[in-house]
């Protein structure tokens, strides 16, 4: 444990948090598998680890595949997240974890398997359907994606009973320090490709629904309610316009001193029920804007610019920043 982790349980000790996690399933030539076997767990895994904040999402699943078994590797596709608290794990020390988990197919550039000694003791590449069972069910069901060829996932939305806030839990323990925060945006279209965005009373700007998860809900679970709080509409994901880490546009630093980055995942939303009736306490008003209008916001920032352009120029693809 070391970097980001280290620092976090430092302040918060075993109490349950959220790590955005990277996971790379990397095949070789022969479509293999590589799998790996951990100290800390008795079950099979796949190469990766926690998103550090000085560098993307891509960045830290190519780090971790080569620290972890010597083996350099191309991110081929994206497969998804993977957040359900069904996945939460509790490790020998005690820490609690709710993994919020990006999921990628790789493939290997080399053969030459290295292991740590630390995180992994060995490595190999396997047979997927010898191995498959033995992989944790997170791991598995994102492996069902890549088999199926139904990249990306989209979650169920889902809530815990007992969902709770994570942003106040961490700042009662670090301050107004930078922490790592995911979150989920809704982009929400029109007949005349227009955008459901809201007005935030405290910024004065216009911009699409969305916000920080809570702990106890997957990532359509955070999109879900952060929408139907903001504008009383009820709405299903259908697909992922993109996924966003680049340190530069993710950092933000409020006025009140408070430091945070984000890793965002933005997704295109259908309306399934509601009404339109803003919270006003964060949001006044909540209309269909052209994503041409929003751009030309004064206050628009470098993160607000990158992904309007992104839903202008949408691709069947996603992308990932």
């Amino acid at each position: 444990m070391d970097g980001y982790i280290k620092w976090l349980r430092s302040h918060i000790g075993h109490e349950l948090i959220y790590l955005v996690y990277v996971i790379a399933f990397v095949f070789d030539e022969d479509d293999h598998l590589l799998v790996q076997e951990r100290y800390d767990f008795d079950w099979l895994s796949v190469p990766g680890g926690a998103y550090e904040p000085h560098e993307t999402i891509t960045q830290t699943v190519i780090r971790e595949t080569l620290e972890e078994t010597g083996i350099s590797a191309d991110v081929e596709e994206f497969i998804g997240v993977f957040s359900h608290p069904d996945y939460n794990l509790l490790y020998p020390n005690g820490d609690r974890v709710q993994p919020w988990t990006v999921a990628f197919k790789c493939r290997a550039q080399s053969a030459s398997i290295n292991v740590d000694g630390k995180e992994t003791l060995k490595a190999a590449f396997q047979p997927v359907d010898t191995i498959k069972h033995r992989l944790p069910l997170q791991y598995q069901h994102a492996l069902e994606t890549i088999t199926s060829n139904s990249a990306p996932f989209i979650e169920p939305i889902y809530f815990e009973s007992e969902s709770k806030a994570y942003y106040p839990v961490l700042r009662q323990h670090v301050g107004k320090a930078k922490i790592i925060l995911p979150g989920c945006v809704a982009a929400i279209f029109n007949d005349n490709d227009e955008v459901l965005a809201v007005h935030k009373i405290h910024t004065d700007f216009w911009f699409l629904p969305g916000g920080l998860s809570d702990l106890g809900e997957t990532t359509s679970g955070t999109v879900y309610r952060e929408t139907l709080e903001e504008t009383g509409l009820e709405i299903e994901p259908t697909r992922i316009i993109g996924l966003y880490s680049e340190p530069q546009l993710m950092y933000i630093k409020m006025k009140s001193g408070h430091e945070l980055q984000t890793v965002d995942l933005l997704l295109e939303c259908e309306i399934t029920g509601g009404s339109i009736q803003p919270d006003g306490v964060e949001i006044d008003a909540v209309e269909f804007k052209s994503i041409d209008w929003l751009l030309s916001q004064p206050n628009c920032k470098p993160i607000h610019h990158q992904y309007l352009q992104d839903l202008k120029n949408r691709g069947k693809t996603p992308v990932v920043r």
